[in-house]
């Protein structure tokens, strides 16, 4: 017995702008049943499917290039140390005199992680 093929659910993915493989994968069903689908029931649909192909690739193209964009906050900080100062204890403030009001992602604090450590220098030791 033949598993039957949901031809709409192969149309919506077509006209979506992914390729046989993709549909293939998506359904659970072999590439070459999806091709030979597409190839006789939508012929009609190639100008909307490369469109969507195109509109899916930008798509990814500017959701990848919002992802990369992120900054650091020791990035932020150092690209605006002016409205930072430095606590006693060496960590990085927001100066309320330069920056009263900020937005929610800029960052407020960046932490000293190097609180009550001294620096050892092996070479004077041996001279104590």
């Amino acid at each position: 017995m033949k598993a039957t093929l949901d031809k709409e659910k192969v149309k919506e993915l077509y006209l979506e702008g992914l390729n046989s493989a993709e549909i293939a994968k998506k359904i659970e069903c072999n590439k070459e049943t999806v091709k030979k689908c597409i190839q006789r029931n939508f012929w009609h649909l190639r100008h909307d499917h490369e469109v969507a192909v195109v509109q899916r690739r930008e798509n990814l193209k500017a959701t990848n290039y919002e992802a990369n964009k992120f900054m650091s906050d020791s990035a932020f900080i150092e690209k605006n140390r002016s409205i930072y100062k430095t606590n006693a204890n060496g960590d990085i403030v927001i100066d309320k005199n330069v920056a009263p009001v900020v937005t929610w992602d800029t960052p407020k604090r960046l932490t000293n992680e190097n609180k009550g450590t001294t620096i050892k220098n092996p070479l004077l030791e041996h001279w104590f």
